[in-house]
């Protein structure tokens, strides 16, 4: 597995999952991820012969946190998406997407998988250029936050997407990074820059303050 490391950001990113493009390279503050065709990563309520996977980049962390980053996909085929991923196990885990909807607009969407069942819940549009998605976790709670744009003083202004929790004791580790998905389309790439990583906890998680 291939350990990566943000620039400035502490850490270490560790691949797992099917090996589906190039190497990840570096850019400011974050680096450019592929993926190959058919990449994917929804476990089908309904239950499906398969089983899809994605490689993906992650590392574990204890403790409430913050995670978030700006990306900005090559949207060409319908569900192409960068994702911040929340990994607890094969059967458990949850994500915020910048995804291009079968209307071809791009879309936050959230994914929460449990005991081997994704749901799936799409949000706002946001406009081209990239979105700034986030991840929070606060004792046994999780918030997926999104902000389209930096506001005037170089900060950005959250909207909330999603507010759950999983089971997971507080004091038990979730692994956390990125993927890139192209379930339909030859594969696709996805620049993760501005990347930001605290593990002071958010005071609110619905405002995302």
């Amino acid at each position: 597995m291939t350990e990566l490391e943000f620039d400035g950001v502490p850490l270490p990113l560790r691949a797992s999952g099917p090996r589906t493009a190039a190497r990840p390279l570096p850019v400011p503050g974050g680096m450019r991820l592929f993926c190959g065709p058919r990449a994917d990563l929804f476990l089908d309520p309904a239950g499906a012969p398969d089983r899809p996977d994605a490689e993906r980049f992650t590392a574990p962390v204890t403790g409430d946190f913050q995670f978030s980053a700006h990306v900005a996909v090559e949207l060409r085929d319908t569900f192409d998406s960068g994702v911040l991923l929340g990994w607890i196990d094969d059967d458990n885990w949850f994500k915020i997407c910048a995804e291009l909807d079968p209307e071809g607009i791009a879309r936050i969407v959230t994914v929460v998988t449990r005991a081997g069942a994704s749901d799936d819940a799409n949000g706002w549009p946001y406009p081209g250029g990239g979105v700034h998605l986030r991840i929070s976790r606060r004792g046994r709670v999780f918030a997926l936050h999104a902000a389209d744009a930096d506001g005037g003083d170089g900060g950005v202004t959250w909207r909330l997407a999603r507010v759950f929790a999983t089971g997971l004791p507080a004091e038990r580790a979730v692994e956390i990074g990125v993927l890139v998905q192209s379930p339909r389309g030859p594969g696709t790439t996805a620049v993760f820059s501005l990347v930001s990583f605290t593990s002071a906890p958010l005071g609110d998680l619905r405002d995302g303050s």
